[in-house]
């Protein structure tokens, strides 16, 4: 794919739904002209850098980012705000932070995928301001690495969540406050290694109707 074919305004103004997979040539996605585009999945780009392009997507509800590892920061999502249902960006491996009023834009936004990201990191990136979300995100996965000890205390905050899934961290406990979410009805926690079944079932969600457990320490 050459450089031309970055270009926004080559897609169809009737196009709703675009995949761009395995597209090593591309860089850069920053030309930011409107369209009603409302699915978007960009997957295995590798040394895409740069999505400026969706600042221009005003129309989006589905946005999907996965395995682009060159990808070093993201929109802050404003134009998105009141279209956004469904946002996953997973396997981006040199992102080290989150937009900082990323949440405060959203305002319909049900299900959110994040993780994992920069091994650098000491600390899963801050979801400031996700409490805004309190009524609207039903979903919520987050991915992280061995050597990350704790989940965001934010997500204590959202009352609407009724699945939450947690993979790959390196904690040996969980936050008391984790206990206390009775809305949640769906819980899962894979490859957390340094976990043990036992601490899970006592710190999960007491009113959880099923509690799925994989990848962790049977003692």
């Amino acid at each position: 794919m050459d450089a031309a074919t970055n270009s926004s305004t080559l897609l169809s103004p009737v196009l709703e739904k675009l995949y761009i997979y395995n597209c090593p040539k591309i860089v850069l996605l920053d030309e930011c002209h409107p369209h009603p585009l409302v699915s978007l999945k960009i997957k295995g780009c590798k040394n895409l850098e740069s999505i400026k392009s969706i600042e221009g997507l005003t129309s989006l509800e589905s946005l999907s980012i996965d395995g682009c590892h060159s990808l070093m920061g993201l929109p802050d999502f404003h134009n998105q705000g009141h279209s956004l249902k469904r946002l996953s960006i997973t396997e981006c491996n040199k992102l080290t932070s989150l937009p900082p009023k990323m949440f405060q834009c959203f305002s319909i936004l049900s299900r959110l995928k994040l993780g994992s990201f920069s091994k650098e990191l000491h600390s899963f990136p801050s979801l400031q301001g996700i409490k805004k979300l309190r009524n609207h995100l039903h979903s919520l996965e987050l991915n992280g690495w061995d050597h990350l000890e704790s989940i965001p205390e934010e997500i204590e905050h959202l009352t609407s969540l009724t699945r939450l899934t947690i993979q790959g961290f390196g904690m040996r406990e969980l936050p008391i406050w984790l206990t206390n979410m009775s809305f949640i009805r769906y819980i899962a926690f894979n490859d957390c290694k340094r976990l043990d079944k036992e601490t899970i079932k006592r710190g999960a969600p007491r009113d959880a109707d099923n509690v799925l457990i994989d990848g962790c320490r049977n003692v």
